[in-house]
């Protein structure tokens, strides 16, 4: 075998050698996507006003590697400065939302990818977006005598009012600890953006 033949050889054995190390190592991967769940306001009678907008987020948490995955702990990561509630997170199986437990251990099999529903909790700058911004949806919810109310979704948030919706997604993100047998393991930290 001649020279020029076994340092192609080499190149290629090392090529194949770093992409099996590569894929080997690979971690799961997160990705934040829009949902088609309805944003919901909830009213303080306290304050008189709108003060804590949910927004619901989709989540999907693929496993590259044959082994099965696990996680137990998420936090929804507020960047405003008036933060906000913690998230609920639902498992979305076949179009069954399953409440998920903080505490409990989360499974994502080899190779597989779980959808999860969030909703955060944020609190609203009421001095910038007062009684009169959020007056259509006051009088809204005081006609149906409720404290909640649906109105539509992120797209439509965002279109309606993008100012209100950047400000409250602003340097948010959400972070999941993953464990490596029963001991604590990698994080993952996405933000919350489009």
């Amino acid at each position: 075998m001649n020279k020029s033949k076994m340092q192609f050889l080499k190149k290629v054995l090392i090529f194949f050698c770093l992409i099996s190390c590569s894929t080997s190592k690979e971690s799961c991967v997160v990705k934040i996507k829009e949902s088609n769940q309805q944003v919901t306001l909830f009213f303080s009678n306290k304050m008189s006003t709108v003060s804590v907008i949910s927004l619901p987020f989709n989540l999907n948490i693929k496993n590259t590697n044959s082994s099965r995955k696990s996680f137990r702990n998420y936090t929804y990561n507020y960047g405003n400065q008036l933060k906000g509630n913690p998230i609920k997170l639902y498992l979305n199986d076949e179009n069954r939302l399953i409440k998920q437990s903080f505490t409990k251990i989360k499974y994502i099999e080899g190779n597989a990818t779980n959808k999860y529903l969030i909703k955060s909790k944020h609190f609203i700058d009421t001095l910038r977006f007062d009684k009169v911004f959020f007056k259509p949806y006051i009088l809204k919810m005081k006609d149906l005598n409720q404290d909640t109310l649906s109105i539509g979704t992120i797209s439509q948030l965002r279109a309606k009012h993008k100012d209100l919706f950047e400000q409250l997604i602003k340097n948010d993100s959400i972070s999941i600890l993953f464990l490596n047998n029963k001991k604590l393991g990698e994080r993952i930290v996405v933000p919350i953006k489009w």
